[in-house]
């Protein structure tokens, strides 16, 4: 299954895309530079199967972050989260551990040769100090060293591939098969919009998986 998190206050019974705020996002420079692979920006996000990574996280975690005032608004936010989940989708693969590990040079640089050429450069340094050390490279660097240091090629067999995560211009949440909330008032906040009560479901999830 695929799952879509997002604050209750962006849930609309339909067709919905990324909050307008996200263009001041500071990872619009990495959203920006995807889209010339994926064809849009910013993008809707959804993960397989791996919940970690889709934001929406245990009630009783978030309260012992509440004593950190620079937390508290992230932390109503995240208590807010609604997650929806679809059987199929089709969008745009993208390797969560290797988009990831790329951040780095796709925020620090503001044109796409420039993002690019930071990824090359930080891939061949990296390369060089395993070399140096003595030891086989791993991770995203033996990947790299496997491309034949192309980015291309690179990007192809191990970047852009359906893993744990795909990116969509827009999403339908009235066809989720999957409705995941916290409480009663968000259920019933979530069947005045229309959404089917037989697929919306109470859970505090810990962990990865529902």
């Amino acid at each position: 299954m695929y799952y879509h998190c997002r604050p209750l206050k962006h849930v609309e019974y339909g067709k919905i895309f990324p909050p307008s705020d996200e263009v001041c996002d500071f990872l619009h420079l990495a959203y920006r530079w995807l889209s010339n692979y994926c064809g849009y920006c910013p993008q809707v996000w959804l993960a397989r199967s791996k919940l970690s990574i889709t934001g929406y996280k245990n009630k009783q975690i978030l309260k012992k972050r509440q004593n950190y005032n620079n937390k508290r608004t992230e932390v109503k936010e995240r208590l807010d989260n609604i997650l929806f989940g679809f059987d199929i989708i089709k969008g745009y693969p993208v390797n969560f551990n290797s988009w990831e590990f790329l951040l780095g040079s796709l925020i620090n640089n503001d044109t796409f040769e420039k993002q690019n050429a930071d990824i090359i450069s930080c891939m061949n340094e990296i390369l060089k100090d395993y070399r140096n050390e003595g030891e086989e490279p791993e991770g995203e660097i033996k990947n790299w060293l496997d491309s034949g240091k192309d980015l291309d090629t690179y990007l192809r067999k191990y970047v852009f591939v359906e893993v744990d995560q795909v990116v969509v211009p827009s999403l339908n949440l009235k066809a989720a098969k999957q409705i995941i909330c916290r409480d009663e008032k968000q259920k019933k906040t979530l069947r005045k919009m229309g959404f089917i009560e037989n697929r919306i479901h109470i859970k505090n999830i810990v962990g990865g998986s529902v």
